[in-house]
């Protein structure tokens, strides 16, 4: 690479990388190369490499995972928090293509939280549907979503085949619902977790606790919801 005279190394190293990922050769989530890779490529020291990614890191542009290395920031979504907040249409309102995959599904008893939260006795029978939600293929958030059994049989099924519990209330006569509480909170994700979102553990997410009710103010929904906070900003509306 040619230098520049009056403009160091380090800087002009920034602005390559930055051509880089504007001209597409890395792409919103990919892996930038190692600091060692960089050295080769421009024929720099480790310290001088450091400093470049250092600035990209400082504009956002790149993110630094312990142990894991640089990666391309992903476009953060404005994801807003309201009495009536879909998903699919959120995602699709930023003209960006979504998606919702069950991981598993299960009858519980329903623990003293969740019964509080759906009103209902400790030890009713509750729906557990533990999901990822995606834009464009990537991973935004892991939601365990906890629906009274009673009232929901078989909404496994719907679910699975709708990709959305908006839906899915749908074929039980709910045509619209609320959100009535949201709690929010930052945490470390479990190992699952962030394996689901694709990330590193010791990055936070930003998590939520929701509870949906019908236009009877009857809980339907009581949800825990764990987001990327590298690629979900929560408004609160």
């Amino acid at each position: 690479m040619d230098w520049e005279p009056g403009l160091s190394i380090w800087k002009q190293i920034e602005k390559q990388l930055l051509t880089d990922i504007a001209d597409g050769v890395f792409s919103p989530g990919d892996k930038m190369p190692t600091e060692m890779e960089l050295v080769r490529r421009f024929g720099v020291n480790r310290h001088t490499v450091r400093r470049a990614i250092a600035a990209l890191v400082d504009t956002n542009v790149v993110r630094v995972e312990q142990g894991r290395g640089a990666f391309v920031q992903e476009q953060i979504l404005d994801y807003p928090l309201g009495a009536k907040t879909r998903f699919s249409q959120i995602v699709s309102g930023r003209h960006r293509l979504p998606d919702k995959r069950l991981v598993s599904s299960e009858v519980l008893k329903a623990t003293a939280t969740v019964a509080q939260c759906l009103d209902v006795k400790l030890g009713t029978r509750v729906i557990e549907l533990f999901s990822v939600s995606e834009a464009d293929g990537v991973p935004l958030a892991v939601a365990t979503s906890y629906l009274p059994a009673a009232r929901f049989d078989g909404i496994v099924e719907i679910f699975i085949e709708t990709k959305s519990l908006t839906e899915a209330f749908k074929r039980f006569g709910i045509d619209d619902y609320t959100r009535k509480t949201t709690r929010i909170s930052a945490a470390l994700p479990s190992s699952r977790v962030a394996s689901l979102l694709k990330q590193a553990k010791n990055r936070p997410v930003i998590s939520t606790e929701s509870i949906d009710v019908d236009s009877a103010g009857v809980p339907i929904e009581f949800g825990v919801t764990a987001f990327s906070s590298d690629r979900v900003q929560l408004i609160v509306e």
